[in-house]
């Protein structure tokens, strides 16, 4: 979503209302960076200043990371310890969600299967709890209408009106 997108739209609004293209973009790579780090991955600045480029380079470390350490057993996550599976899950998230989000603040559209936004739908449910929403995690939930598709279901379930 980020590819192409002039820096002039880089503070445009965002779903997010307390956060513009670029702030998305910022808190994207702390939670790359926050969970990437629970499997070891080494961080390196991006080479472009770009947003694509500065959420690519940390989104490759932490998925390297992730692929070389794999899902068994738990990881250190801030000082809680979490089944590896769930702490890369929160990832599927963050990706998928702030993507949407993206595409939202730049006129885009993002294209998703339903096997991935039901997976990710799936994630969510687990992960998102009533003590994570609110005070800049998630808002309430909002209705989705009967004709929502899973992309749709997530989008309204993290607390953003599609």
């Amino acid at each position: 979503m980020l590819r192409g997108v002039p820096e002039g739209s880089y503070q445009n609004a965002t779903a997010c209302t307390e956060f513009t293209v670029a702030q998305v973009a910022d808190h994207l790579i702390g939670s790359i960076t926050f969970m990437g780090g629970a499997a070891g991955a080494q961080f390196r600045p991006a080479d472009a200043a770009t947003l694509e480029s500065r959420v690519a380079t940390a989104a490759q470390s932490a998925l390297e990371a992730w692929s070389t350490r794999g899902l068994d057993g738990t990881v250190k996550v801030g000082p809680n310890e979490m089944p590896a599976a769930g702490a890369l899950g929160i990832l599927s998230i963050e990706f998928l969600v702030h993507a949407w989000d993206f595409a939202q603040a730049t006129g885009q559209q993002v294209s998703v299967s339903d096997e991935v936004a039901g997976y990710v739908l799936q994630i969510a449910h687990a992960t998102i709890t009533p003590e994570t929403r609110g005070g800049g995690g998630f808002a309430d939930a909002v209705p989705a209408g009967p004709d929502a598709g899973l992309l749709d279901r997530l989008i309204a379930f993290t607390g953003r009106a599609a």
